[in-house]
């Protein structure tokens, strides 16, 4: 499950899916400060769009989080040695306290999460996120009270990551993968398996110049091959064509017959951590389960 900033959004192993909506700029993502307009109502949207999930298939038991990007402070560190995380960990620590963050030891026991090194120990790259705890728990009292037992929690680029750098085993060729979000993108940047770059940035509503001109400086010392997902993919990818940059893959959000589009993003996330808890996924239904807003 994943609340965005007017819904929350549930999918299921089997690929069923249901959006309950929620007030307009219910979820302020921070990771400082509370998240979730109302935990009570957060608690009442999941038990509501559960229902009409289990209406056609049991119960549920489990659950994995996509946070929202913002919700979390990230950064990727290139260092040689075993030190690495525990490094990384210190500096986004130490930055995240600078926006009068929760102590230091609430910090350091979410770190687990948004944690991804790659490389060889010579020359290996940690990727790192932190939240305050009090954040990560909101997000999770939610889905506890609807009598779930939360598997994982990630942030919802982060958790696509390990999956893209895995798909190049073997392979050295230099790659882009960019997330678009409706206010805000993430570009990552990869040699092989080994992150190279990573970086996160805000943009107005659908604006295809950011991260067109993100990709653009990305790619000015070495040619890569470019993945664009998400929110107004097609106009970004029309746009860096037209900048002399290839594409070689791109995925917008769809509408089918229309429904509300799911992201590629948001999609590709909940199935990465179904994955990772053991599920096995299916493919999303184009059409939502049917639900009866009170």
């Amino acid at each position: 499950m994943t609340f965005r900033r007017d819904h929350l959004l549930v999918r299921t192993g089997d690929g069923r899916w249901v959006r309950w909506r929620v007030p307009p700029d219910f979820v302020t993502p921070s990771p400082t400060e509370p998240n979730l307009a109302s935990s009570v109502e957060a608690a009442r949207a999941v038990q509501a769009a559960l229902r009409a999930l289990a209406s056609s298939n049991g119960g549920f038991r489990d659950a994995v989080i996509a946070l929202p990007d913002r919700a979390a402070h990230a950064g990727l560190l290139e260092v040689a040695g075993s030190r690495a995380v525990r490094r990384l960990r210190s500096e986004l620590v130490r930055g995240l306290a600078t926006t009068s963050a929760p102590s230091s030891s609430e910090l350091d026991g979410r770190f687990r999460f948004g944690t991804l090194a790659s490389g060889s120990l010579g020359r290996r790259s940690v990727l790192g996120a932190v939240t305050g705890s009090p954040v990560a728990q909101q997000y999770e009292a939610a889905a506890e009270a609807a009598g779930l037992r939360v598997r994982w929690v990630d942030a919802t680029s982060l958790a696509l990551l390990p999956e893209w750098l895995g798909s190049a085993a073997g392979k050295r060729d230099r790659r882009l993968l960019l997330l678009l979000h409706r206010r805000h993108f993430v570009l990552a940047a990869a040699a092989g398996e080994r992150l190279t770059g990573f970086r996160m940035k805000l943009r107005a509503a659908l604006d295809p110049d950011p991260p067109a001109l993100a990709i653009r400086r990305a790619t000015e010392s070495a040619r890569h091959g470019v993945s664009i997902l998400g929110d107004g993919a097609a106009a970004v990818t029309d746009l860096a064509r037209s900048m002399g940059l290839a594409a070689v893959e791109s995925r917008d959000a769809e509408e089918d017959a229309g429904t509300p589009a799911v992201s590629p993003v948001t999609d590709g996330a909940l199935a990465a951590l179904l994955r990772r808890v053991g599920e096995r996924p299916a493919p999303l239904r184009p059409t939502p389960v049917a639900i009866s807003e009170v």
